[in-house]
């Protein structure tokens, strides 16, 4: 982190390379006087003095007289804010703010700089009221209703998160879509711990009207439908996933295989899952196939399976499986196998089984937003994303 003196310097170079600028664009036009006025060049000095306070009242007053050097302020309260001198940057722009001469032209961009302060103060009420007048004077401003969009994110006011981010969804469908389909799921999760299944459908299904990948939706419908034992509907729930993002398959195994099991359909299950496999290759798709052809034809069939699948996908984890699946047989090499099983375990990582794959956060706990990078469905199986 610079020191307070190297900040000082670079705020003052800034301001400088501004304020030539601003003479420059000036001198081009032959009805403004040139001139170099005193008072900006002792405010200057009192900078380089840390006199920041004197310095800030000369700028103010400065930039009343000459409006187009109001970009010097805007790049000073934002070293100050990325500084962490937060006060100073307050106080530059509601010095700006309170002048009545403040041209409209300027008076939306120093509101969202005010705004900037007070998030960075951590005053979100004073932050929301800001970006909430910048909107009423200008109504398209992306700036304004995206962080607005942050705040009610922080504050866990999804009602007010989507009444805002709505109004970008025409402009930016793919990208705001997927974060409103969120905001109504986690309102459907408010409403199943109140018990509340009209509510919980309702939401599931305009996250699934704004992104029609929105997984985390597919399955709160499906674990509705298995609840009331309509297991036929909770099937299309959580076969669509893999449309949806194929990655979060491992999540739906489960309740598929066991829709398919309370239906009698076992036949059918088999048939999808190695369908499945041929699709998605993934080592937990072809863990769960063993199991179940394990539970329902034995163990020699998976034996033939797991060394085929082996000539297709070699890997570590696939030899350790068909070498345990080798000693269930009861060979006579029994010992032999039972050894390299154990150095073949010892040469696993032992990797958590969710992984963020934007910022590369590890947990054994899902989570639909990422603690790390605040990224939306980003956290997935961590067999899904990496070659076993």
């Amino acid at each position: 982190m610079p020191s307070a003196g190297t900040w000082v310097v670079i705020a003052t170079c800034v301001l400088v390379g501004f304020f030539i600028f601003a003479l420059w664009r000036r001198s081009r036009r032959p009805t403004v006087k040139q001139q170099f006025t005193k008072e900006y060049f002792r405010g200057l000095n009192y900078l380089l003095n840390d006199e920041q306070g004197k310095a800030l009242d000369i700028f103010v007053k400065l930039v009343e007289s000459d409006w187009e050097i109001i970009d010097t302020h805007f790049a000073l309260g934002r070293i100050f804010r990325k500084n962490g001198e937060i006060d100073k940057a307050i106080k530059i722009h509601q010095g700006l703010i309170a002048r009545p001469s403040l041209p409209d032209r300027y008076r939306t961009k120093v509101l969202l700089e005010l705004a900037f302060d007070y998030l960075g103060a951590g005053w979100f009420d004073r932050a929301e009221g800001l970006f909430k007048e910048a909107l009423l004077l200008d109504k398209h401003s992306e700036t304004a209703r995206r962080h607005l969009i942050m705040i009610y994110e922080q504050e866990k006011d999804w009602h007010k998160a989507i009444d805002v981010a709505i109004d970008l969804f025409a402009e930016d469908p793919t990208g705001i879509g997927p974060r409103i389909a969120q905001y109504f799921c986690e309102l459907a999760e408010l409403a199943a711990t109140k018990g509340d299944v009209k509510r919980v459908k309702h939401n599931a299904d305009q996250a699934l009207r704004y992104d029609a990948s929105c997984v985390r939706a597919s399955i709160m419908l499906a674990e509705l439908s298995m609840s009331r034992k309509e297991y036929r509907k909770a099937l299309r729930d959580l076969e669509r996933v893999e449309k949806q993002d194929a990655g979060y398959m491992p999540i739906v195994l489960s309740p598929i295989i066991k829709c398919y099991e309370r239906l009698g359909q076992v036949d059918a299950l088999i048939d999808y899952m190695k369908g499945l496999i041929d699709r998605q290759g993934s080592f937990d798709l072809v863990d769960e196939y063993a199991k179940l052809l394990e539970k329902h034809h034995g163990v020699e069939p998976v034996v033939e399976f797991l060394t085929a699948q082996l000539g297709t996908q070699p890997s570590t984890k696939a030899i350790q499986q068909l070498l345990s699946y080798y000693l269930k047989l009861g060979r006579q090499e029994d010992n032999v196998i039972r050894t390299v099983e154990g150095r073949l375990r010892s040469m696993q990582e032992s990797d958590s089984e969710f992984k963020c794959h934007r910022c590369g956060f590890e947990s054994n706990t899902l989570y639909w937003q990422c603690p790390s990078c605040q990224r939306w469905g980003s956290v997935k199986p961590h067999s899904t994303m990496e070659n076993h």
